[in-house]
């Protein structure tokens, strides 16, 4: 018997004017794990999207059990015992846990019977809900449920299928750092039952933390397969962005602080109210100079985000005084926040930071939304389409045309089109909450490029980053945020990082 429970020989796939899959060999033993990674655009979403049935391959040979099969869809997949778990939840929002756990097997001989009695339905959702550990009412509508419960739902559903082989599509992408480690121990006992799965990523660290063997993909090719205990995070990552990981981060260059006497953004003392499940900041004081960067790291709960939206205007600040260029201003909205030239860039850009419907140039114009309105419609004169090309241009954003809708770019293009807002409403501080959080490493490396540039162009830069590693590349001076309170400033240049991870309290997020 093989030790391969699929494998794919070969393996190509084309789309009107791309070659996405460029003759890939893969192959996935029984009870495995095996990382899929890459940056965006490397073909791995497509990959796994071709095993699952959603793509029929355009050459190449696919391997089931040691049989050659065809998989030309969905159906075809899922009768060989192959699913695919997608990166957003695929979902009836309207409809029960249970009734989305069964969805795929109502009907199927020797399986459920049609219609199904409640209880049944019931119970058999709720045999498949204790395996991935989510002790919920099965009775529960899905659109009352988490993200991170969400994706266990999804993982329930395909083991209710009876997958053997299950391709997880970036399913940590939505996720916190306790829903991920949460689905990682639901893997580890899938893999223990006998299940065997393709784990697509572009989070390195995740590999190491969960993966058996792990495959490089690059502009479509096969570019390294290693196990991974023979492997590092440096030659990983060398082998997805094709150079050596110490370009990773970009060298500092010759930035110059302009006025180390006046402080561009002064803090004293600010205190918020509580709000939700938020951290309270407690008389937090700081500045940021023209042309520094000035890293706050924190880790989740720490309140840095809350610190980011305070400073302007989305948390109720009860205490504390702001000055701009000298100057006290009171901040009480976003809007204060814009005029003032001050612009925060939040860590959820699909979300908070942008209009996904909405074309490029028109996110880009947003902050003149009211000057180019007319009866309520926005209307973009050709020197607003300009504008928008400008930025294009100078951030590298992908593809290059106004006209695109920012819901399809990849991540790391969505954060460059939130930062050309910025620029565009002449701000002169800028906020960034985790940046590079959930982007491609090839990504991570342009937009902290692009935060050193910004710097050096005489922007005072505010980066709030759970990355030890990011802070000390990037920054001028580094604030240490631990429960709400600044508990040391240091340069940069002067602390090591042991210092401040011990300050965070034995964690740090790496590249």
């Amino acid at each position: 018997m093989s030790s391969e429970v699929l494998a794919t020989r070969g393996l190509v796939k084309e789309f009107p004017g791309v070659v996405a899959l460029k003759g890939v060999d893969f192959d996935l033993r029984y009870s495995e794990i095996h990382a899929l990674v890459g940056q965006n655009g490397a073909g791995k979403s497509t990959f796994v999207k071709v095993l699952a049935g959603v793509y029929t391959p355009t050459r190449g040979e696919i391997y089931f059990k040691g049989r050659k099969v065809n998989i030309k869809s969905v159906r075809d997949a899922k009768r060989l015992g192959i699913t695919l778990v997608h990166q957003e939840a695929t979902l009836a929002p309207n409809l029960s846990i249970a009734e989305n756990v069964v969805l795929g097997i109502l009907g199927k001989e020797g399986k459920v019977l049609t219609p199904l009695r409640a209880r049944e339905l019931i119970e058999t959702a709720r045999k498949y809900l204790e395996m991935v550990g989510l002790n919920i009412d099965p009775r529960t509508k899905v659109e009352n449920l988490g993200v991170g419960e969400r994706q266990l739902v999804q993982v329930a559903r395909a083991l209710a299928e009876d997958a053997e082989v299950i391709c997880l599509d970036e399913p940590t992408s939505p996720l916190t750092a306790v829903e991920s480690e949460r689905l990682f121990k639901v893997m580890r006992e899938l893999k223990a039952r006998g299940k065997s799965m393709i784990f697509v990523t572009h989070r390195v660290e995740e590999v190491f933390a969960i993966a058996d063997r792990v495959t490089v993909l690059r502009d479509g090719y096969k570019v390294f397969s290693s196990e991974v205990g023979k492997t590092d995070p440096s030659e990983v990552v060398k082998h997805m962005l094709g150079r050596e990981l110490e370009q990773f981060y970009p060298p500092k260059g010759t930035t110059k602080v302009v006025d180390r006497a006046r402080p561009r953004l002064r803090v004293v003392g600010l205190t918020t109210a509580p709000e939700g499940r938020g951290a309270v900041l407690r008389d937090v004081s700081l500045e940021v100079y023209p042309g520094e960067v000035l890293s706050v790291v924190g880790l989740l709960g720490s309140g840095k985000t809350e610190l980011g939206k305070a400073l302007i205007g989305m948390n109720r600040v009860v205490k504390g005084e702001v000055y701009l260029d000298g100057v006290r201003v009171r901040i009480r909205s976003p809007a204060d926040a814009l005029k003032l030239g001050i612009f925060y860039i939040p860590e959820d850009r699909r979300r908070e930071g942008l209009v996904g419907v909405m074309s490029i140039a028109e996110n880009v114009v947003l902050p003149k939304v009211r000057e180019l309105s007319v009866l309520g419609l926005v209307r973009l004169p050709s020197r607003e389409v300009s504008a928008a090309r400008k930025w294009i241009g100078f951030l590298r954003i992908v593809p290059p045309r106004p006209s695109f809708k920012v819901m399809y770019l990849s991540g790391g293009n969505q954060q460059k089109v939130v930062v050309a807002k910025a620029l565009e409403a002449r701000t002169r501080v800028l906020i960034f909450d985790e940046p590079t959080f959930g982007i491609d490493v090839g990504a991570k490396v342009e937009i902290r490029r692009l935060v050193r540039s910004l710097a050096e162009e005489g922007y005072s830069v505010i980066l709030l980053t759970s990355d030890v590693d990011e802070a000390l590349a990037l920054s001028d001076r580094i604030a240490v945020l631990v429960g709400g309170r600044i508990v040391g400033v240091f340069q940069a240049s002067e602390v090591s990082r042991d210092l401040l991870v011990e300050l965070l309290g034995g964690r740090g997020r790496g590249p």
